[in-house]
């Protein structure tokens, strides 16, 4: 089976999981909580822009937008909290309706765009964590991860700032159910009206940011396939390709 069709029938399985009809297009849903949960609205459109044009798998250009305690409402597995400065503590309410939610197949993507030596948001979010599977401790991602993995071989995280070069997650099961991005990575796709870049990049330009779509992209398709790429035949392939 052809990768892309393998992909499109993994995606019509996951949405009825999460409420969705099956003729449903996968698309992101933004979580609404902090004061900047809607700062970088327009990258997940540019994303969704590049996994369509790419990948050519069906997905909305648009994204839903729901509080956490709705998290059961949304039609996609793939959730984002994105914001800086510390995050309110979650409700019994939210925490629950979180925990359901990543435990029926979905997947939570934090991303800090804190200034570097701001802690007060990651540390609100491995709390909100905390909240909702106190059973988890979050654990750098290692670098053969199926994040790294899925779609382009990646050998460390980027994002708009540099305050660490690997993804911080939440292992439950055989799943990976939450990455924290510790430098900003939807900072980096976001684009104006006109297609200028909102966000300077810190370190590097054109390619660097390239590699925050790659992430991206990896990331949408771990939470569509999760660790297909782990099974037996793919780590002798991808061992080859890292070589070349």
């Amino acid at each position: 089976m052809k990768r892309r069709t393998f992909l499109k029938s993994t995606l019509l399985a996951a949405l009825p999981a999460m409420g969705s009809p099956p003729d449903a297009r996968f698309r992101f849903t933004l979580l609404q909580h902090g004061e900047h949960w809607s700062d970088r609205e327009r990258a997940l459109r540019q994303l969704a822009f590049e996994i369509q044009n790419r990948c050519n798998i069906p997905i909305d250009p648009d994204f839903d937008s729901v509080p956490i305690e709705s998290a059961l409402e949304a039609g996609s597995p793939f959730f984002v909290l994105t914001g800086k400065g510390p995050l309110p503590e979650l409700s019994t309410a939210q925490a629950d309706s979180l925990r359901i939610a990543l435990n029926s197949g979905g997947f939570l993507l934090i991303d800090d765009q804190s200034a570097s030596g701001d802690n007060q948001f990651i540390t609100s979010a491995v709390a909100a964590m905390h909240r909702a599977f106190p059973e988890v401790e979050p654990a750098v991602l290692p670098s053969d991860h199926s994040i790294y993995q899925s779609y382009y071989l990646l050998k460390e995280a980027r994002g708009r700032t540099n305050k660490a070069n690997y993804l911080t997650g939440w292992n439950y099961g055989i799943r990976t159910i939450a990455a924290f991005s510790h430098n900003d990575l939807l900072g980096a796709m976001e684009a104006d009206r006109m297609g200028s870049w909102t966000h300077n990049m810190e370190i590097g330009g054109g390619f660097r940011r390239e590699l925050c779509f790659r992430l991206g992209i990896n990331i949408t398709y771990y939470v569509l396939t999760v660790n297909y790429k782990k099974d037996r035949a793919f780590p002798p392939v991808i061992e080859r390709r890292r070589r070349l």
